[in-house]
């Protein structure tokens, strides 16, 4: 008869066969993987060093002076394009930090444009600071200045703000 210790030695010699034959079966399968990964490894080196080929034919110098010669209207610059800086229109001033708000600077007006006879943008009046509190802690901020009017034509409420300075400038000019 079987003894038990031979029964034993069965069961882990089987369990052992089990064991070995799931390991090789794993590693078979992580075998197939790292191929598979390998193989979309090489795929993608190819596929960017065909990108980079494309890349250095699409940005060739001489490549693109000829699209730009033939697909471009431009031409050399003519002094008559050119203006002097005091001829391009005046930006707002920037916001000057007063106390707790912000107000506009006043431009200083420059000899050129005075000489010139040049008119500044209209400045912006002050609205009257309020009188403080007798018992007020803190000093009120000043007034912001209304806004500068130019000579242009009203302004039209619109929710696209650079078409709206587009034309504006278009009619500048």
């Amino acid at each position: 008869m079987i003894t038990r210790a031979t029964l034993i030695w069965a069961v882990l010699a089987i369990a052992a066969g089990y064991g070995l034959f799931q390991v090789s079966y794993r590693v078979a399968s992580l075998e197939d993987e790292l191929n598979k990964v390998n193989r979309q490894i090489v795929e993608e080196r190819e596929r960017l060093h065909a990108l980079q080929a494309d890349w250095s034919y699409l940005t060739n110098p001489a490549r693109l002076a000829d699209l730009a010669r033939r697909h471009l209207p431009l031409q050399p610059l003519a002094a008559e394009q050119m203006i002097r800086i005091e001829d391009l229109p005046l930006r707002l001033p920037p916001l000057v930090a007063d106390g707790d708000g912000f107000q506009q600077a006043q431009p200083a007006a420059p000899a050129e444009r005075v000489a010139a006879n040049i008119a500044p943008p209209a400045a912006a009046v002050p609205a009257p600071a309020p009188a403080p509190a007798a018992n007020a802690e803190k000093p009120q901020p000043a007034a912001r200045p209304a806004a500068a009017t130019t000579q242009d034509a009203p302004a039209k409420a619109s929710d696209d703000p650079i078409g709206d300075l587009l034309q504006k400038v278009n009619a500048e000019q």
